[in-house]
C-alpha cells in the first residue's frame, strides 16, 4: 500500500496548516502510514510525542494527535503517559484522540486492562465504555479479546445500558463487524441464541449476523483474485 500512498505522504506536514480538506487528508494519511509503520513517519511521531512528554506546553498540532499518540502508546511508558493526561484533560476531543491511541496497542494484556478501566466507570466514563469496547474490537490485537469481554461481561453492560441502546447496538454490530469466517458466524449465533428470551427482537443481533453472512460472502468470492493481485504486485516491487 506504501508504494502507492508514499509520495503524498512525503509531501505532509506535521502541523495544522492548510484549508479543511488538506488537513483531514494529512490527518488520515499519517495516520496510515504510522499503522504501516513507515519508517520516517514512526521516527517524527515518536519525536513528537517525546517532546510533548517532556513538556506538554509544547504543544501538539490537532491533526497529527490521532497518529503522534498511537505511535506513542506503543510503549508501556508512553501508555501509561497517555493515561494520566486523560485523567486530567478537559478537552472531550482530546480525551476521544487518547482512547483511540489507548486502544491501538498491541499488547493483549494492555488492551485488557482498557476494557476493565471502562467496565469501572471511574478513570474513562460509563458513556464512552462503548466507545473503548468498539476501539478495542477495531485493532487486530483487540478484536477477539473485545468479543470474549462482551461475552463474559453481557450481564454488567445491561446494567449500564439497556438493550436498545444505541451503546449496545454499537458494542454489538461494531465487535462482530470484522467476522468473516464460519466460525465465527456460528461463534456469534450460538452466543445470542442462547440469550433468545433478552435478544429474540433485537435488531443489532440479526444485522450482526447478517454483516458476518456478507462478509464470508465477500471473502469467498473475491479473497483468492486479492491474494493474486497483492502477490504479483510485491514480485513486481522486488
Amino acid at each position: 500500500i506504501l508504494q502507492y500512498f508514499k509520495a503524498v505522504i512525503d509531501q505532509q506536514t506535521w502541523s495544522d496548516e492548510g484549508s479543511i480538506s488538506d488537513r483531514m487528508l494529512r490527518s488520515n494519511l499519517l495516520e496510515l502510514a504510522c499503522d504501516l509503520e513507515y519508517p520516517p513517519c514512526i521516527q517524527k511521531a515518536k519525536e513528537l510525542f517525546s517532546s510533548w512528554m517532556e513538556s506538554s506546553e509544547a504543544g501538539m498540532p490537532t491533526d497529527v494527535m490521532v497518529p503522534v499518540f498511537s505511535v506513542g502508546a506503543k510503549t508501556s511508558v508512553g501508555w501509561n503517559f497517555l493515561l494520566e493526561k486523560y485523567k486530567t484533560s478537559v478537552s472531550a476531543a482530546q480525551q476521544s484522540k487518547i482512547r483511540s491511541a489507548l486502544a491501538s496497542s498491541r499488547d493483549g494484556a494492555t488492551l485488557s486492562r482498557l476494557l476493565e478501566l471502562a467496565m469501572e466507570g471511574q478513570v474513562i466514563k460509563t458513556q464512552d465504555l462503548s466507545a473503548v469496547i468498539y476501539s478495542v474490537s477495531r485493532n487486530p490485537s483487540g478484536q477477539y479479546l473485545a468479543w470474549n469481554f462482551i461475552r463474559k461481561n453481557w450481564s454488567k453492560l445491561l446494567e449500564r445500558f439497556s438493550l436498545g441502546s444505541f451503546s449496545m447496538r454499537t458494542i454489538i454490530t461494531g465487535c462482530t463487524a470484522h467476522f468473516s469466517s464460519r466460525e465465527e458466524l456460528a461463534e456469534v449465533k450460538m452466543f445470542f441464541e442462547s440469550l433468545q428470551d433478552e435478544t429474540s427482537q433485537l435488531r443489532a443481533t440479526q444485522i450482526a449476523i447478517e454483516n458476518i453472512e456478507k462478509n464470508i460472502k465477500w471473502m469467498e468470492r473475491n479473497l483468492e483474485t486479492l491474494r493474486k493481485w497483492v502477490l504479483h504486485n510485491l514480485n513486481e516491487s522486488t
